[in-house]
């Protein structure tokens, strides 16, 4: 499930959504703002959309919402544009973390939850692709 941000749609992608909720105090908590926002509001299944199909720019947010759906083809909730709105620069943008970023906080939190499972270094180590002595740095 941890080889990068699957496509919407996809088995994967689903036990991606089904993991972020089964951790989602810790999920949101390590996510970047604009991530967590969406994700506390509208989903992770959005935030995961949003962050795919716009991750990594600085973007314009439109004081109207349906501005905004059409523009960057993203349809957020009223409560998470507003916040947006609130929190964008003076040019009125707001800067999107990568898909990669996202997916990294993501995997890490995977790491813990599987340790904090009781896995073994050797079988987490493998699992996720590091060493075990990066695990017994943690």
């Amino acid at each position: 499930m941890f080889l990068g941000l699957p496509c919407p749609g996809t088995p994967a992608f689903d036990a991606l959504c089904d993991f972020c909720d089964e951790h989602r105090v810790a999920v949101l908590a390590s996510l970047p703002w604009v991530a967590a926002e969406i994700a506390g509001h509208d989903g992770f299944d959005a935030m995961l959309r949003f962050v795919r199909a716009l991750g990594g720019r600085r973007v314009y947010v439109p004081r109207d919402r349906s501005g905004f759906a059409d523009r960057l083809g993203v349809e957020l909730s009223a409560t998470t544009h507003a916040r947006l709105l609130a929190h964008t620069s003076e040019a009125g943008t707001v800067e999107v973390p990568s898909a990669w970023g996202v997916f990294i906080a993501l995997r890490r939190i995977a790491i813990r939850a599987a340790m904090a499972a009781g896995g073994d270094l050797r079988s987490v180590a493998q699992s996720f692709g590091v060493s075990e002595r990066h695990l017994r740095c943690r």
